[in-house]
């Protein structure tokens, strides 16, 4: 059998890249299906993580303009010229690999349509994973200062969604996330995110250090953990909080600046070996306002890290059993956040605890279960 997999790019450090390597190697090494990678947006960068040498990487170098870079009539004309010399050079792929399952994710929403018909037309199976919140993929949602932009981006989102009828499978990570598909698709499966990692285990749980990583972004709520971090740095000046991602972090700096943090919050880069940052610390938290499923979050209960996160959709409910392996804090709490923080931070013993039952909790997400089930979806559709 051969697989394709379409994705814009993989240039960063971070876990839909980490999960898709995994994923295709893992396919590359275990079975004798045939592996293909495509990008659309890698251009000259290098990717981030090794593929296996069975895997077969195809660049086609298509990139789709992003409207805060032009006018607004520039980026539609752009835009649509993308889109054809996208697809053109799709199809000159397809008939090349002649693949019999492509497997694509929401990362290619501005082109989906054209993904899934395209296979259509050629009788290619499709499958299309969600690994975001479902209502944060439509195009109208980002323009929202433009009411007349908003709505003829939202008849645009319509007919990229509608597309999902020929599609022969979605997959989501979490329960929760599936409502929003079943509007567009019958078949709808649930399979989560494997461990990517190799965990180190924390050397002790005596180190003042609390960690979290992710995306500078506004979705990843760093915001919300510095605000909090001020309420636990009055009681517990001593411990220090690492945060480590892509992206620009200037914003948070500030607000570190604001908070007279300085010296007990260090923003970091995105490090490739997160697991002995895991191994160093002894609490992880995740503030995120939503996620796709939280693979940052399971990796760092497999070693053995107690987890502090806020009820926030989707994913930490389905991956911390609070209480037992880890703290769900109500969604924006910010004092409550804060509370959780110091109650690990007072309990030593509570941290040990709650860190070796998250190891044995978190084992359900090793590679085998998981990729046993994709295979089982390829053998299947």
């Amino acid at each position: 059998m051969k697989l394709l997999f379409i994705i814009d790019k993989m240039k960063n450090y971070a876990g839909i890249e980490r999960i898709l390597t995994c994923k295709m190697n893992y396919i590359a090494d275990k079975t004798s299906n045939q592996v293909f990678l495509c990008t659309y947006e890698q251009l000259s960068q290098e990717l981030p993580f090794s593929l296996n040498s069975r895997i077969t990487h195809i660049p086609i170098n298509t990139p789709i303009p992003q409207r805060d870079k032009t006018t607004l009539i520039k980026w539609v004309r752009s835009y649509i010229n993308a889109r054809f010399e996208f697809k053109n050079q799709l199809l000159q792929l397809l008939n090349e690999v002649h693949p019999d399952i492509v497997i694509c994710t929401v990362y290619s929403y501005q082109v989906l349509d054209i993904i899934i018909k395209s296979c259509h037309q050629l009788g290619i199976k499709t499958i299309m994973e969600s690994h975001t919140k479902g209502e944060t993929i439509t195009m109208a949602r980002k323009f929202s200062y433009n009411r007349i932009l908003r709505y003829l981006l939202s008849l645009f989102d319509k007919y990229i969604m509608s597309s999902l009828k020929y599609c022969q499978c979605i997959v989501t990570l979490t329960k929760q996330d599936i409502p929003f598909w079943q509007h567009y698709a019958k078949h709808i499966e649930v399979i989560p995110n494997m461990l990517t990692i190799t965990p180190k285990r924390v050397s002790n749980y005596e180190e003042k250090r609390v960690i979290s990583a992710g995306r500078y972004m506004t979705e990843k709520g760093f915001d919300r953990l510095i605000m909090a971090w001020q309420f636990v740095n009055k009681k517990y000046h001593d411990w220090q909080l690492y945060i480590y991602g892509n992206g620009d972090s200037t914003s948070y700096q500030q607000l570190v600046n604001q908070y007279q943090l300085n010296g007990t919050v260090h923003l970091l880069p995105a490090t490739d070996d997160i697991a002995a940052e895991f191994s160093k610390s002894s609490i992880y938290v995740m503030s995120s306002r939503y996620e796709g499923f939280g693979l940052v979050l399971a990796e760092a209960m497999s070693c053995g890290l107690p987890c502090i996160s806020f009820d926030c959709p989707y994913g930490p409910r389905e991956i911390i059993t609070d209480g037992e392996d880890g703290i769900l804090v109500e969604d924006g709490n910010i004092k409550e956040l804060a509370q959780k923080i110091e109650e690990l931070i007072a309990h030593s013993e509570l941290r040990e605890a709650m860190g070796t039952k998250a190891i044995q909790n978190i084992a359900r997400y090793n590679p085998e279960p998981i990729m046993n089930r994709w295979i089982t979806l390829f053998n299947n559709l």
